[in-house]
């Protein structure tokens, strides 16, 4: 049985995501429960203290902070500064 995964266009950076995918703009889809505090979220730019700890990627195309490259469109290392 194949699953398939729902993927998203974004109309700032017009690259594709699966799942909520990166976010430069984030697409309504409901409650999800983070992965980091195990709280049910509305908002998908959600960021709890946990996760702040993991954070290590900026987008250089809109400024979003995330845990990995790929939830953003042009990820770099955040300065270690």
């Amino acid at each position: 049985m194949t699953d398939y995964v729902e993927t998203y266009s974004c109309p700032t950076c017009e690259r594709t995501a699966s799942g909520r995918g990166h976010l430069c703009h984030p697409r309504e889809k409901g409650s999800f429960t983070c992965e980091f505090c195990s709280k049910s979220i509305d908002d998908p730019r959600h960021v709890c203290s946990t996760m702040l700890d993991k954070i290590e990627y900026v987008c250089k195309k809109c400024g979003r902070l995330a845990v990995y490259d790929s939830l953003l469109c042009e990820p770099e290392l955040v300065s270690q500064d």
